[in-house]
């Protein structure tokens, strides 16, 4: 299939980001491209203003305000095949670090901090999950498939779409479909630093797992020897079953979800762990958390990551006020010398605004406490521009 070739001229705020190495281009930059329609997934060349000459690549995504979604920065471009091959390539070799050390579940391609704008791709032991954002994938989805398949070792791809795109759906696939090789089940096994998980690959939430916060499990999992454990906002498990990995002497798990708690309950069984020693409390995080105050209970590490409360910039005072709502329930269960682990992944709130938020609840040396370290993304998600940089996790510990 032959795809049709779109040149673009950018306004000077536009030119400027674009250079900078941003990879979106909004409608409102573009200063000159051809009339008529043109399908999604059209190749872009975007011209310099001054010269007249090249500068990037993207594709046209005519439905969004996010119009052209750069996938390469240079003068020149073919895109065929071996163009897909080695943006893949370069994706993959950021992942062999993670690889090497035994883990089996990882991003393995991150969106536009990997080239593929509006393109996820987690992968779990031998089976990918494709999750797509955009219709600009329509024109390479097969391409793409049959590379990630061989590139990734995969058997089995699993497809999901943004509810977006499953509201109006053009692409010959639907939602779960299963390309390569068939599932016994969706439920797929993984693991990483030794605690095995399920990924709910075709019903789960995003892709089945969240992935992102790998680093400071293990954190929990090498510190949590003979301590008690209070996770919030569990949801499968993930803090709390490195925590009891780890030898933590008992785990209360809190999520609103009780098909979460099931699936935790699934994954600890998996890991042969004694359920004695988990409570689990399927209710709303904010009233739990009230009501093991009021109750007097103490915990040795408290980890308290929330799903993101600000998706829209509307929505930045009314997740500030969240975060310190949490901050300041989270300060009062923690016990002399304990840990509290607070994260956010919310991109619109930065790591210095976090911080500051944790500040006004009273989370200070004043209050008896010690900043210890933040951490921010693993190798399987990179940042590639300001917006990526959506997960925080800052460490304090009471004196």
């Amino acid at each position: 299939m032959k795809i049709p070739t779109i040149a673009i001229k950018l306004n000077k705020a536009g030119e400027r980001a674009v250079k900078q190495g941003h990879p979106w281009i909004f409608e409102s930059s573009i200063e000159k491209a051809p009339d008529g329609k043109r399908p999604a997934g059209s190749l872009c060349v975007i011209f310099d203003q001054r010269y007249n000459k090249p500068i990037a690549f993207g594709l046209w995504d005519p439905e969004e305000i996010i119009r052209i979604k750069v996938i390469y920065q240079g003068s020149r471009l073919q895109l065929n095949t071996e163009f897909w091959k080695s943006q893949l390539k370069e994706a993959f070799s950021k992942r062999q670090n993670l690889i090497h050390k035994g883990i089996t579940g990882y991003r393995g391609i991150h969106g536009e901090n990997d080239h593929f704008p509006g393109l996820i791709l987690d992968v779990y032991a031998k089976v990918g999950v494709l999750k797509i954002y955009s219709n600009i994938w329509k024109p390479y989805l097969e391409t793409l498939m049959e590379e990630i398949q061989s590139l990734y070792g995969l058997a089995t791809i699993v497809i999901r779409f943004s509810r977006k795109i499953q509201q109006n759906n053009s692409f010959p696939y639907q939602e779960g479909d299963v390309i390569g090789q068939a599932l016994e089940s969706e439920k797929v096994e993984f693991e990483e630093y030794g605690v095995k998980y399920y990924a709910y690959t075709q019903s789960g939430h995003k892709t089945g797992f969240f992935l992102d916060q790998r680093p400071n499990r293990l954190w929990v999992q090498e510190n949590a020897k003979g301590k008690k454990v209070l996770d919030v906002f569990s949801y499968v498990g993930g803090f709390g079953i490195h925590a009891l990995k780890g030898g933590a002497t008992s785990l209360t798990s809190v999520d609103i979800s009780q098909q979460a708690m099931d699936v935790a309950k699934e994954n600890i069984v998996l890991n042969k762990i004694d359920e004695s020693k988990w409570t689990p409390i399927a209710a709303d995080a904010f009233l739990a958390l009230e009501e093991l105050i009021d109750q007097k209970e103490k915990f040795d590490i408290v980890i308290i990551d929330p799903p993101s409360f600000a998706k829209q910039a509307s929505e930045v005072n009314s997740a500030s006020n969240q975060y310190e709502r949490l901050a300041r329930l989270g300060r009062e269960l923690v016990t002399n010398n304990g840990t509290l682990i607070l994260g956010s992944c919310s991109s619109r709130i930065s790591l210095q605004a976090f911080e500051e938020i944790h500040q006004d609840a009273g989370i200070t040396p004043m209050n008896d406490w010690k900043y210890l370290h933040y951490t921010l993304h693993d190798d399987d998600h990179p940042i590639g521009f300001p917006e990526s940089n959506y997960l925080k996790t800052v460490f304090y510990r009471k004196d």
